[in-house]
């Protein structure tokens, strides 16, 4: 089965595949052209999230309505989606931090809050623990390591005092547990950037939402670019970093916000 895209909105699953060749569960094709299947969730917008039981996955269960929210699939073909703007089982609308994980037609809520705008819980740097979580987020990147494992950065959300602003908080899933890796665990840090070209430990993209990001061929993870939200205004950021070994390194653009292209 290969999938060409999938799309979560409004709680609402489709499944598009079969981009030129192949099928996909899911997916109709008539004469050649592709069509799409409503697999699961609401089919009206603002739906409230029906957790469950944590840890136990349900035909009623369903992530509330959300934007801006992440997704992996890991090596077993699992999709896993966190957080997000949008409705918790409350319904009240603000950011979210629940982790879901979706197999065999049925969500799991397997961890994070049921109820929105949720302070992070960091722990010990490196240290995995069952009680650690990303606060509520919207906006940030991910990417899925060598291992397998899940990785988020950054994001526009809640630091560990409840605060709310940019992070540049570095967190990895593995074994049902969140690790906090690196980065600040209060909001609105800038960057260190150390020498351009040159890994350090001490390296780190400052706080930053709306970025892009890659994989390259050998696993590490780029970023370039992103947002920043002050009292202000809207700040712009063109720095290019690049994340290997365990160390962020500096690779090209401007370490000061707001520069016009070259």
């Amino acid at each position: 089965m290969k999938w060409c895209a999938l799309t979560f909105a409004a709680v609402a699953i489709l499944t598009l595949s079969s981009c030129g060749s192949g099928g996909s569960a899911g997916l109709t094709q008539t004469g050649g052209s592709s069509k799409w299947t409503w697999m699961g969730g609401a089919d009206a917008a603002n739906q409230d999230g029906i957790y469950g039981a944590e840890g136990t996955a349900g035909s009623g269960n369903a992530p509330g309505s959300r934007e801006q929210s992440i997704s992996w699939i890991d090596s077993s073909g699992n999709l896993w989606l966190l957080g997000g703007d949008g409705y918790d089982s409350e319904g009240t609308n603000g950011f979210l931090n629940d982790l879901w994980k979706y197999n065999g037609g049925q969500w799991t809520w397997t961890g994070g809050s049921a109820v929105a705008n949720q302070s992070g819980i960091y722990g010990s740097l490196g240290v995995a623990s069952s009680s650690n979580m990303p606060g509520a987020r919207n906006s940030e990147v991910r990417w899925i390591g060598n291992s397998g494992n899940l990785w988020l950065f950054g994001g526009g959300g809640y630091d560990s005092a409840g605060t709310l602003g940019t992070l540049n908080d570095l967190w990895e899933y593995s074994s049902g547990q969140w690790t906090w890796m690196g980065g600040s665990n209060i909001a609105n840090q800038s960057g260190v950037y150390g020498a351009q070209g040159q890994a350090a430990p001490n390296n780190i993209p400052g706080g930053r939402f709306h970025s892009v990001s890659w994989i390259d061929k050998s696993g590490n993870f780029w970023l370039f670019g992103g947002n920043i939200q002050l009292n202000t205004g809207e700040l712009f950021l063109n720095d290019l970093w690049v994340y290997s070994g365990g160390q962020w390194t500096w690779m090209d653009g401007s370490s000061i916000r707001n520069q016009p292209g070259v």
